[in-house]
């Protein structure tokens, strides 16, 4: 987890807004600078592109952590270290979080805070409030950016399964831009179709979230809904 915090208005906000501690929680997985490939039966290392401690919140790939081929393909599969990840935010509520708060992700973040909702749906609707799901309650809205849809594949509880069968009954906000190329803009409207009474906001840029007034005055109408 880092350490930062920082307040969501740090931009000039509406008067009478509340203001929102955000803390920043770093993904487990480190992602390697380089890879092994075969290319014509030899071996050749490949460099992953320049950024240093590059983090995932789960990977696709168990041989070559830094191997997302199959992120977008729309097939189940497990989510290899998703496990980790879990286990980080489910101790981070059960120590830090004594309310109720929201979750923030873009991208592959988005498609692990759909997984939060999930099991958030699946803790409020539970009597046991000594389960192991039980600190994911504290969650009572979600926002999604740039996201694609779980397919995480693994033994699911009952209640889970209810809730990717019927809706995630989270309150949802979900923020993609009409240029996206990176994630196409589809794989967000049917992340937001996961969701009941799912709230869209679209953008006229890419695969990022953009720092205007437009999206943090939606963001706070969304917030304080």
């Amino acid at each position: 987890m880092a350490g930062r915090k920082m307040d969501l208005l740090s931009n000039p906000a509406p008067r009478n807004s509340r203001r929102y501690e955000c803390v920043f929680l770093h993904a487990p997985h480190v992602l390697p600078m380089t890879s092994t490939i075969l290319i014509d039966g030899r071996e050749v290392q490949i460099t992953n592109g320049d950024r240093e401690d590059a983090r995932a919140w789960f990977l696709y790939s168990d041989t070559d952590y830094a191997d997302a081929s199959m992120a977008l393909k729309e097939i189940p599969m497990p989510y290899v270290g998703l496990e980790t990840s879990i286990a980080q935010v489910h101790d981070f509520l059960k120590t830090e979080i004594d309310d109720e708060c929201f979750v923030l992700g873009f991208s592959q973040g988005a498609t692990f805070c759909h997984i939060l909702s999930i099991l958030a749906h699946a803790a409020k609707l539970s009597d046991d409030t000594n389960s192991t799901i039980s600190p994911f309650a504290n969650i009572s809205k979600a926002i999604l950016v740039s996201g694609f849809s779980s397919m995480h594949k693994n033994a699911l509880a009952d209640c889970m399964r209810d809730a990717m069968k019927k809706g995630v009954q989270i309150q949802s906000l979900h923020i993609f831009g009409e240029g996206v190329t990176s994630v196409p803009k589809h794989f967000s409207e049917d992340l937001a179709e996961c969701f009941v009474n799912a709230e869209i906001h679209i953008h006229d840029k890419g695969h990022f979230i953009p720092h205007n007034k437009t999206l943090l005055y939606r963001v706070l109408e969304f917030l304080e809904s």
